[in-house]
């Protein structure tokens, strides 16, 4: 019984963390596009990022990352991995695979500025 409380008092507490972080995010938010865009830079990223909305051109979709793990590939041969943590992020609206309102898995071109 008292595992099941503390379990919903944490679950609570999240949240009462959690929603006003990401409205503070969507007011922040700055519309920066990705830093290359080059034929064969790509981008992968994995993880939990909430869906905040698109930019008014419609080119750039806003989340807020709570956990996200990229890796950027360039035609130079240059590798960047990383985590990302509670931060909010633009990434082109075009992008190879699933984008949900809190989880993302998905490659697209260019680079995240970090």
């Amino acid at each position: 019984m008292k595992r099941k409380l503390v379990g919903i008092l944490v679950s609570v507490m999240m949240l009462a963390t959690l929603l006003p972080i990401t409205v503070l995010a969507t007011t922040s938010c700055a519309d920066s596009g990705p830093a290359t865009m080059g034929i064969l830079d790509r981008t992968t990223v994995r993880g939990f990022a909430l869906y905040l909305g698109m930019s008014p051109t419609g080119k750039t979709t806003h989340l807020f990352a709570l956990r996200l793990h990229y890796s950027t590939i360039t035609l130079t041969g240059e590798h960047g991995n990383g985590v990302i943590r509670m931060r909010p992020i633009d990434i082109p609206t075009k992008i190879n695979g699933y984008h949900g309102r809190l989880y993302i898995s998905a490659s697209f071109r260019g680079s995240l500025n970090v």
